[in-house]
């Protein structure tokens, strides 16, 4: 089985919130002006990350925050418990 080889940790989490509000990921690459592919890479983890100006045009279009879909809670986490 091939390993993958991912850049940052896939959007689980967005993936699931397209899938309920019946989304195509086509929808979200149009909307962002790349290919299917580029957004598959993208929301997999074995492309590039998402640009700021992306995550805004998709946080504004579908209404959702960028906190809950895009930042890696951990990390986040971890930055409050060491301040």
């Amino acid at each position: 089985m091939k390993s993958l080889n991912r850049r940052h940790t896939p959007y689980t989490k967005f993936k699931a919130f397209l899938n309920e509000k019946g989304v195509k990921q086509s929808e979200v690459a149009k909307l962002l002006g790349k290919s299917n592919s580029a957004l598959n890479q993208n929301l997999n983890g074995t492309g590039g990350d998402f640009s700021l100006s992306e995550v805004r045009t998709i946080c504004i279009k579908y209404k959702i925050s960028a906190d809950e879909y895009f930042l890696n809670p951990q990390v986040s986490n971890s930055k409050l418990h060491t301040a």
